[in-house]
């Protein structure tokens, strides 16, 4: 595309903000001393780390730092175990302590933010003709950023290796990196760079004219091989309604208000609302890109045995033991390429079909309930080891592959962001207590399916179960812990007329779907 723009709700209700991407103009001069300062940037990002991790180390080493965080851990399981609320109290106040006891160390060894603003300071002056200060404080806190994921949530800090730096930003719209609206120009340390807007493109005018910029960001994207920039608007406010034409007609109707079960899987989705009921994929055409993808791997792979037989044993596995070297031919790096240009395409659409779901789903309501689902739970490998009839070891497999091709978490992501406009949230219900797929609101029983039944029976009709999932879901009590079954009752008939209308239109059609969704072409 010439041209992409993407938003998305960043802040708290009461500072709501979004971003309007647009693609910068740049010749290739311009190119070169946009990577020349992408890579300072990074040089500068490791650097900062270096310094931080070695006084994370010192600080771990201290003798106060192993007490202060032994009592931490003891009275925060002692909270989490409490039978009353003075024991809470006890142990919360305790833990209050042992949290600013933590703090004021860290601030002792340099681990807050404006340290490590200090530390950058020193060695981005000697670049000062590639990155400001307000960039460079900015990396600064990147690096502090990752620093607290290692402290707070065990994570590693990692430093970036060669051109993995894909973005810098300022801190205001004043100084550093500036988009002036008069021109629509980005001014960057003496470098002016045309931002392209079209003038049929009135979301993009409306926003530059209308919403205050807190500040600006610069994107690097590799497509088709090559290096394209673009630069990120971050703007206060909620952003402006589509508009199609000059009119000011708008594209998308005014979201309804109404409530929308949603029954999310790990390959599709299910939705039931009062003025209608879909099941689709979450992505249609991603097999086509996977099995690209398998060719692209295969390829290789082959050039890889052909250019590093030495490093193969006869049976065709890896030698182990010894350091191997590996060489890449220009065919092999042309390959990878082509594969990483594979894979952003992918994830473009995906992402595009999953915006286009969310907008479906909120034409049907603005009350929007889902299960609260564990995609990483189920992403991860079983651990009971299982036999199959013929006595032979099951995989452990599970849904690894299809969470991690189609994404649902983003469309739970990108719903609650655009309800996020609208001041609302989406509400998340109580999978253990509620037990969508098990329950049946006529004889008000749970009775547990395998996954192979896409279909069940209520009342004399034949339903598709996510649809019935998607159902009850949507006639989720307050508490969301359980269905209302009277609620179910009463709009129960409205919803039986959308879902055959809806399976029978299914049938008719000549594209074929996914396994799990039960569906048979009629003959």
């Amino acid at each position: 595309m010439f041209l992409r723009k993407e938003w998305c709700f960043l802040a708290k209700e009461k500072n709501p903000t979004f971003i309007l991407e647009l693609k910068l103009s740049t010749e290739l001069w311009q190119t070169h001393i946009l990577n020349t300062r992408f890579e300072v940037a990074r040089k500068l990002y490791n650097i900062t780390l270096s310094y931080a991790l070695k006084q994370l180390r010192r600080m771990k080493e201290s003798k106060q730092y192993r007490q202060n965080i032994h009592e931490y851990r003891k009275y925060k399981s002692l909270f989490m175990k409490a039978k009353t609320k003075k024991e809470e109290q006890l142990y919360k106040k305790e833990l209050t302590v042992r949290k600013q006891a933590l703090n004021t160390l860290r601030k002792s060894h340099q681990l807050t933010k404006f340290s490590l603003h200090g530390v950058i300071a020193k060695h981005q002056r000697n670049y000062n003709t590639h990155i400001d200060s307000h960039t460079g404080q900015k990396i600064a806190d990147a690096v502090c950023k990752s620093m607290e994921e290692a402290l707070f949530k065990g994570n590693k800090a990692h430093f970036k290796k060669y051109g993995t730096l894909t973005s810098v930003e300022g801190k205001t719209n004043a100084s550093g990196i500036r988009f002036k609206k008069e021109d629509n120009t980005l001014y960057w340390l003496g470098l002016k760079l045309p931002v392209i807007i079209r003038e049929n493109d009135l979301f993009s005018q409306e926003c530059i004219a209308n919403h205050r910029m807190k500040y600006c960001r610069i994107v690097k994207k590799v497509i088709r091989g090559k290096d394209v920039f673009y630069i990120q608007l971050v703007m206060a406010g909620i952003p402006p309604a589509k508009r199609i034409n000059t009119t000011g007609e708008f594209r998308h109707k005014i979201t309804p208000s109404g409530r929308v079960g949603i029954d999310i899987g790990t390959s599709t989705v299910a939705v039931s609302s009062k003025t209608e009921v879909f099941l689709q994929p979450l992505a249609p055409k991603l097999p086509q890109f996977d099995q690209e993808k398998r060719r692209l791997l295969r390829k290789l792979d082959r050039s890889k045995r052909s250019m590093n037989s030495h490093n193969f044993n006869e049976d065709g596995t890896i030698k182990l033991g010894v350091k191997l070297v590996w060489k890449r031919s220009k065919n092999y790096i042309k390959t990878l390429y082509q594969l990483k240009e594979l894979y952003r395409k992918r994830s473009v659409y995906v992402k595009e079909q999953h915006s286009k779901i969310a907008n479906h789903i909120l034409r049907c309501g603005d009350e929007v309930y889902v299960e609260k689902m564990s995609f990483k739970g189920l992403a991860k490998r079983s651990k009971m080891t299982k036999h199959n009839k013929k006595g032979k070891l099951q995989s452990k497999k599970r849904f690894g592959t299809s969470i991690g091709s189609y994404a649902p978490a983003l469309l739970i992501s990108i719903i609650n962001q655009k309800l996020g406009y609208l001041n609302k949230e989406i509400y998340k219900i109580n999978t253990y207590t509620f037990k969508a797929s098990q329950y049946n609101h006529i004889t008000d029983t749970y009775q547990k399916k395998k996954l192979s039944m896409r279909w069940t029976a209520i009342a004399h009709h034949r339903i598709q179960r996510d649809l019935y999932s998607a159902f009850l879901i949507m006639n989720s009590n307050l508490d969301l812990k359980k269905t209302n079954r009277g609620l179910c009752k009463r709009t129960f008939d409205g919803f039986i007329k959308l879902h055959n209308k809806y399976i029978d239109g299914l049938k008719l059609q000549t594209e074929v779907f996914p396994s799990s969704m039960g569906i048979k072409k009629a003959n």
